[in-house]
């Protein structure tokens, strides 16, 4: 749920507000779609925050990880124990996916005691979990999803319910090779831009058939450099052709820039089997990365560029203009030029650690920076991970402890001592986004120093239901903000829920972590790179910038730490004393209280 204010970081200018229905005839009988459409949008967008953005993984490709984990534990390329994190997490997303559970021949019950059994030989399980692999095939599980969204959004229409579905929608899409900037434009498209009309909750089906079930043969050209002139025999092994000429059947006319005559030569590259034209331009570019990156293996002095813009032609000779995806690494809000150069100054002004701190503290940033220039997947997650990795304490790691169990209990505090007061934070900027006039009259009746504060006890304090349900009322049919707003109510209710939800966001960050490190792995180990590296890299960067901005915090004004094992500590600290100060007992909320408890403040 992002969007535009003069007041509010942009992010990088690209707005979307609570959007007009114009183009739905009955919105009243609608509230299912609706929050559907504006869920997507949230979901898809790539500045939304980790938290509301689709899952990388479902039960179905869960099931392919562990499989593989198997495999490359047997071949000696990682250990073990990365076998039963995957079950572990496969486990718990069996749990609670309706659509796995309507395609399996059995009850969950029936799986789970060899797949929660630490004890369970590998070849055993490796048979439950190829049965299991077998039946939630990606065609089935798509299929499924769908029955089972139309027969919500038609009839139940429960906004739960809605919710996890349209989740693991998405995330089986994108896992069958669905472009996530395909799913973006089709989604504003087919709900807010296009010609079609939303006539009811069945207009679901038309969306559903927008992605296609079987992938389809695309035709990409680049504009590349002269220097492919001499690599145009070696790059015929990768079904790809390079000429001065462009093909006679190809009709381009309406892109002039591209077809003018100082292009030097085109890289002709046939994708046999693509879900969308932004992955197929994706799959076409990987194969000439591949050709330019082994020429400079005989040439060092020149690599072999080409243009950002291509062209990219469908099996039904439909050609489309198509501009380079955003960078993985770019996938973050960011500050503008002017407030960047505010903070540089202060940085430069105000941290310092000790020599030795400070030199990891430098690397780092420079390790960063490496991700930040390279256009390479295998690139950014390896200099990232070693960014992540080398600003870990050692010293601290004890002799029965495995390097990743010492990575992730370290990086988890930084991670989620925050975490609540950046989900409310993101809150109050979203209502701000909505709709100023209602928010800041209903926000001034309110205590506090910040919004944020403000937005807690509006949520908590039953002093101010009537401002709460006020705000609810005016949302109209924004269903997706409103859903937002009752969650939090629901979480912030008593100090358990936190604390439920705190454990709860260790154990996925945990997950995540470890899946990025198997990922590192298998890239160094066997020169594989998983479909979902991008998605892991815009996690990891993440987790980059919150530790060092973290330790940035610590070693400025006012000094709290002098070497980055003191940040490490000093998070550490801080998160159990939040969480001990969350877990008294009888605990209750109030006025006094509220913002010392919630905000860690």
């Amino acid at each position: 749920m992002v969007g535009g204010n003069s007041e509010l970081p942009s992010y990088k200018g690209k707005t979307v507000r609570y959007r007009k229905l114009t183009k739905w005839e009955n919105p009243s009988q609608c509230a299912g779609l609706i929050f559907f459409a504006q869920l997507l949008e949230e979901m898809l967008f790539d500045f939304s925050l980790d938290t509301y953005k689709a899952s990388v993984m479902n039960t179905g490709t869960l099931c392919l990880e562990a499989l593989q984990t198997i495999r490359e534990v047997e071949l000696g390329n990682i250990k073990a124990p990365n076998i039963h994190h995957v079950v572990a997490e496969l486990c718990s997303n069996f749990e609670r996916d309706v659509v796995a559970q309507e395609l399996v021949a059995l009850p969950t019950s029936a799986y789970f005691p060899t797949l929660k059994n630490p004890k369970t030989p590998i070849k055993e399980l490796q048979h439950v979990l190829e049965l299991l692999s077998f039946q939630l095939s990606s065609s089935g599980y798509r299929l499924k999803n769908e029955a089972l969204l139309k027969n919500e959004i038609c009839n139940g229409q429960s906004i739960p319910i809605i919710r996890r579905l349209a989740r693991s929608y998405i995330t089986t899409l994108i896992a069958t090779g669905v472009s996530q900037k395909y799913l973006t434009e089709t989604t504003l498209n087919f709900f807010y831009h296009g010609p079609n009309r939303i006539s009811g909750p069945e207009s679901i089906e038309n969306f559903f058939a927008c992605f296609r079930h079987e992938p389809e043969e695309f035709t990409v050209i680049f504009k590349v450099e002269s220097i492919f002139e001499y690599m145009k025999d070696a790059l015929g092994a990768f079904d790809l052709t390079i000429q001065k000429e462009l093909p006679s059947n190809l009709n381009l006319s309406a892109f002039p820039s591209f077809t003018s005559k100082d292009a030097k030569l085109y890289a002709i590259v046939r994708v046999k089997a693509a879900r969308d034209i932004y992955s197929a331009r994706a799959g076409a570019e990987t194969r000439l990365q591949l050709g330019a990156t082994l020429h400079t293996l005989f040439h060092h002095k020149e690599h072999p560029s080409w243009l950002p813009e291509c062209i990219v032609v469908n099996a039904k000779g439909e050609p489309f203009r198509v501009k380079k995806s955003v960078n993985s690494m770019h996938k973050c809000a960011d500050l503008t030029k002017p407030v960047a150069s505010t903070r540089l100054q202060l940085f430069m002004s105000d941290f310092s650690l000790e020599q030795k701190s400070l030199t990891k503290f430098v690397r780092t940033a420079q390790l960063h920076s490496m991700a930040l220039a390279s256009n390479a997947d295998e690139n950014q997650i390896l200099n990232l991970w070693i960014a992540l990795e080398s600003l870990v304490p050692s010293e601290t790691k004890s002799d029965d402890t495995s390097n990743i169990e010492h990575i992730v209990k370290s990086l988890v505090p930084f991670l989620n001592v925050g975490y609540l007061d950046r989900l409310l934070n993101n809150l109050v900027k979203d209502l701000l986004r909505w709709n100023q006039s209602i928010v800041r009259p209903i926000f001034r009746q309110i205590p506090g120093k910040k919004f944020t504060n403000k937005l807690i006890r509006l949520l908590v304090i039953t002093e101010y239901s009537a401002e709460l349900q006020k705000l609810k009322i005016s949302l109209l049919d924004f269903h997706l903000l409103r859903d937002r707003i009752e969650y939090f109510q629901d979480l912030l209710s008593n100090p358990s829920s936190i604390i439920a939800a705190l454990n709860a966001h260790e154990v996925r960050l945990a997950w995540q972590i470890r899946r990025i490190y198997r990922t590192r792995n298998l890239i160094v180990h066997t020169g594989q790179t998983p479909a979902y590296t991008p998605l892991l890299i815009a996690h990891t960067h993440d987790y980059l910038d919150t530790v060092m901005a973290s330790l940035v915090g610590l070693g400025s004004k006012p000094k709290k730490i002098h070497s980055v094992e003191q940040g490490f500590k000093h998070i550490e600290l801080n998160y159990s004393t939040y969480v001990s100060r969350l877990s008294q007992k009888a605990l209750i909320f109030d006025q006094e209280n509220i913002d010392f408890l919630m905000l860690n403040g």
